[in-house]
């Protein structure tokens, strides 16, 4: 008859359980007449009582936390526990870079441009010329050196670096994670002998369209301005057009790096009698910004705004901040006024005012923007910007049908929150990977998440993994592995939040890409 465990001290328990084992197995001559174990199966005996009395002191520590934590059971019921190690960096690059090279590859026609090609300095001695030269379907090809030039570009014409003599063997560029083709580093326009005003170091004819294109130059040093006063330049203007910059190293500019607006009908107007509303739009924004290297700027390193919508894929925007202007320091990347950005596989990283943030814009003109700010920000690696601000979020963003989406990224020692929503946003947060936040890595305040499904959390610095508060909304919630080393609840919801299992159906978490 087999003793009954019912009961018993764990101690005694496992001193059953080896003795029944040894009797079984023909080792019972090795223990004494007690049934005490030989040195040997003592110790491992008394490693594993340890473990399991750490494991259940663990496990009851979880349940108590939960059970304070503010969560309802059925959604508990639907959140694993399980330890999380964060995918490798240099894994994590890998698969950033991928996904926005596959969403990359659709957009970019490499075989329209076959027209003439126009060389400079051996045709014309100065790119403009070029340029003006040229019609729809041609190439302006330029010859490596440092051109001091601002440049406009018209519709239909392909400027790009000489790909001659190693030109696309891809090289380090200093402080950066990717590499850029050697003749782009060769092959410099430069605005330090220009003066401040209301061009860029390259501007866009409006009405410009994704067969313009700048392919493979450092363009760096346009002079300091104020990016926060309307009438500045970016050190890329896109202003109602929508050309393809790519291979670029854009550094050192005096304003933010590179900006996205639409046209409006009364562009011209004064400021305080303008219409900024969706129908009074004249011309828009819908760049693709492929493989670019943006650093130094004295403001974002990408600034979307005013309904814009350009493609963001496979950039890399580090210590870009304008505290020198004496307010807070921007992001590496902001979105604001309606904006609606495609953001793929970046890399966001050093910037001391935030990651990729968004807001809805201080209200302008005499009739305001009328539609959300809703980026959907997919599969890019951020890191390290910054204490005051997110990694990824911002306020007062999206709508009901039209959320912010932020999906499958991964985010690393965020010096604040990971994921921070609030002032009424509508979001969906889904497959992301956050490790090392100094605050909750996600904190959902006062706002609306349609879902929250499948995050993977990791080492919380003694902060909850996921803080629901001041009348926020969750209306779907699955399937979200929080490991807070038992440092930290896994959840807080306070008294005023609401969160849901949605449709109750245990899933099985997928979480980022994985190539």
């Amino acid at each position: 008859m087999i003793p009954s465990f019912t009961h018993r001290p764990l101690s005694i328990c496992l001193g059953i359980f080896f003795s029944l084992l040894f009797s079984f197995t023909g080792i019972s001559s090795q223990v004494n007449a007690a049934n005490s174990p030989s040195d040997n199966i003592r110790e491992n005996y008394q490693k594993t009582r340890d473990k399991m009395r750490d494991k259940m002191k663990t496990s009851n520590k979880q349940k108590m936390q939960d059970k304070a934590s503010g969560m309802p059971q059925d959604v508990l019921d639907l959140q694993p526990i399980k330890k999380i190690t964060m995918p490798p960096f240099k894994k994590a690059i890998s698969s950033a870079m991928l996904a926005g090279k596959e969403a990359a590859t659709p957009l970019i026609n490499l075989t329209y441009h076959k027209g003439k090609t126009l060389s400079v300095p051996d045709q014309f001695q100065t790119i403009q010329q070029a340029i003006d030269a040229a019609n729809d379907g041609d190439t302006v090809l330029v010859k490596s050196g440092t051109y001091y030039e601002q440049l406009i570009m018209k519709d239909g014409i392909k400027l790009i670096s000489d790909r001659g003599q190693g030109g696309d063997e891809l090289v380090a560029v200093p402080n950066a994670v990717i590499k850029l083709p050697r003749r782009t580093l060769r092959t410099i326009i430069d605005g330090s002998k220009t003066v401040p005003s209301k061009q860029g170091m390259i501007d866009f004819n409006e009405g410009l369209g994704r067969h313009s294109m700048v392919d493979g130059f450092t363009i760096q040093n346009l002079p300091p301005q104020n990016h926060h006063i309307p009438g500045h330049a970016h050190g890329i203007n896109i202003r109602g057009a929508s050309p393809i910059i790519m291979n670029c190293y854009i550094k050192n500019m005096g304003s933010t790096g590179i900006g996205n607006h639409v046209v409006y009908n009364d562009q011209q107007q004064p400021l305080k009698t303008r219409d900024f509303r969706w129908k009074n739009i004249k011309n828009f924004s819908s760049p693709v910004i492929y493989n670019n290297i943006i650093t130094g700027s004295l403001g974002l390193g990408i600034g979307c705004n005013h309904f814009s919508n350009p493609v963001i894929l496979s950039n890399e925007m580090f210590n870009n901040s304008d505290s020198a202007l004496g307010e807070g320091p921007s992001p590496g990347m902001g979105n604001k006024h309606g904006s609606a950005a495609t953001i793929i596989g970046n890399i966001v990283h050093d910037n001391p005012g935030g990651g990729i943030l968004g807001q809805k814009g201080e209200p302008q003109g005499k009739y305001p923007v009328d539609r959300p700010t809703h980026p959907s920000i997919m599969h890019n690696v951020i890191y390290d910007n910054g204490e005051d601000k997110p990694a990824v979020g911002g306020m007062n963003l999206g709508a009901e049908t039209s959320p912010i989406v932020i999906r499958g990224n991964y985010i690393y020692s965020s010096g604040t929150t990971g994921i921070g929503i609030s002032d009424s946003s509508f979001a969906i947060i889904e497959e992301n990977y956050i490790s090392q936040a100094k605050d909750p890595a996600i904190a959902v305040t006062g706002s609306i998440v349609l879902k929250l499904n499948n995050n993977y959390i990791s080492s919380t610095n003694g902060s909850p993994g996921i803080a629901i508060i001041n009348s926020a909304q969750v209306r779907e919630m699955i399937g979200n592995n929080v490991d807070t080393n038992n440092d930290a609840p896994r959840f807080l919801v306070d008294r005023e939040s609401r969160v849901s299992p949605g449709s109750a159906t245990k899933r099985t978490p997928r979480g980022p890409r994985n190539h």
